[in-house]
C-alpha cells in the first residue's frame, strides 16, 4: 500500500505536469517556470515566522511568484490551514480579478474548503478537488472566481 506522504508527492506532480500549464494551454507565457516542492523544499516564501513552501510555485522571468497551487490531504485539510491559504493568496500574482491561488482538497472536502475561504476572504483563483479512481487522479474544477478558461 502507497503510504499518504507518497501519494500527496505523487498528486503534486501531476497536477504540476498537468495544469500548470494545461497539456493544451496555448497562452502559457515562454518565461514561466513551475517548481514543485513535493520531495523538497526548492522553493519557499518568508514570512515573520519562517519559509513557508507552497506545493507548487509558478515563476516568471524576473523570479516573480505568478501563481500558486496547494494540495491537502486529508490529514492536512483542517481550519489550521487557513493562515497558511492566505499567505499564499497574498503572496502571488494577480489574475483577471483575484489572485491566482489554487487550492486542491479531497474529494468530498469541498464545501468545508470554499466556506473557509470565503469566511477567511481568501482571494483564490480555483478550488478544485482530487481523487484517485481506478489508479487515475481526477480533478474536478469546484469554483473559478477569476478566469473562466481555468475552469476545468
Amino acid at each position: 500500500m502507497v503510504d499518504v506522504a507518497e501519494i500527496k508527492r505523487r498528486v503534486i506532480r501531476i497536477i504540476a505536469a498537468t495544469r500548470f500549464p494545461f497539456v493544451d494551454q496555448e497562452d502559457w507565457p515562454d518565461d514561466y517556470v513551475t517548481i514543485t516542492n513535493e520531495s523538497e523544499n526548492r522553493r519557499g516564501i518568508e514570512t515573520p515566522w519562517g519559509t513557508v513552501y507552497p506545493s507548487i510555485v509558478i515563476l516568471d522571468g524576473d523570479d516573480l511568484l505568478r501563481e500558486v497551487g496547494e494540495v491537502e490531504t486529508e490529514e492536512t485539510f483542517t481550519e489550521a490551514q487557513v493562515p497558511k491559504w492566505r499567505l499564499l493568496s497574498e503572496r502571488t500574482g494577480m489574475g483577471r480579478r483575484t489572485k491566482k491561488f489554487f487550492l486542491y482538497v479531497p474529494e468530498g472536502k469541498e464545501t468545508k474548503a470554499e466556506k473557509l475561504l470565503e469566511e477567511n476572504h481568501i482571494a483564490y483563483a480555483g478550488l478544485r478537488t482530487w481523487a484517485i479512481k481506478d489508479g487515475s487522479l481526477v480533478i474536478t474544477p469546484i469554483k473559478t472566481p477569476d478566469d473562466p478558461k481555468d475552469h476545468r
